[in-house]
């Protein structure tokens, strides 16, 4: 019973600290898109170019990321803490019953946050080299292990 009871520990644990990083990510975001649309203020009002949407793309990545550690600790909290709880008192999209169930939630959400942030990266490029091609091919192998493992996957 005492080791059931550390690893109940330590599955809270990891949901607060999960839950924590969400909102320090969700704070650097609302930051980053304040910072983006003074900049846009910035450049209409002075006609000083500022580049406003830099700023609010990196925010739309760390909302991502935030999405991610939330995903992340509700998963952990659905599986690991609170089996027993009935899926309508999870949104649909957290509808999972397995480690595998939330591994490819994750999957899926840190494929987007990699596109956003190849993008981002792609945008923001002065000098066109081969390492700027590295974040588009780890997309690309990403989602085609995705896609291999999630075909051998039934649904």
């Amino acid at each position: 019973m005492q080791t059931l009871f550390r690893h109940h520990l330590m599955f809270t644990i990891m949901c607060v600290v999960c839950f924590i990083n969400a909102v320090f990510f969700l704070a650097v975001g609302v930051y980053k898109t304040v910072e983006g649309y003074v900049g846009l203020y910035k450049s209409i009002t002075s006609h000083e170019w500022s580049y406003p949407g830099r700023n609010i793309a990196e925010a739309l990545d760390s909302f991502m990321l935030s999405l991610l550690f939330v995903i992340f600790g509700m998963g952990i909290y659905r599986l690991f803490i609170k089996p027993e709880l009935r899926d309508d008192q999870f949104p649909s999209w957290l509808n999972i019953h397995t480690i595998s169930d939330l591994k490819f939630l994750l999957w899926e959400t840190i494929l987007v946050t990699l596109i956003v942030f190849s993008v981002l990266r792609l945008s923001t490029v002065v000098e066109f080299t081969w390492n700027e091609l590295i974040p588009p091919g780890i997309v690309l192998l990403l989602s085609f292990s995705y896609f291999l493992v999630a075909k051998g996957k039934k649904h």
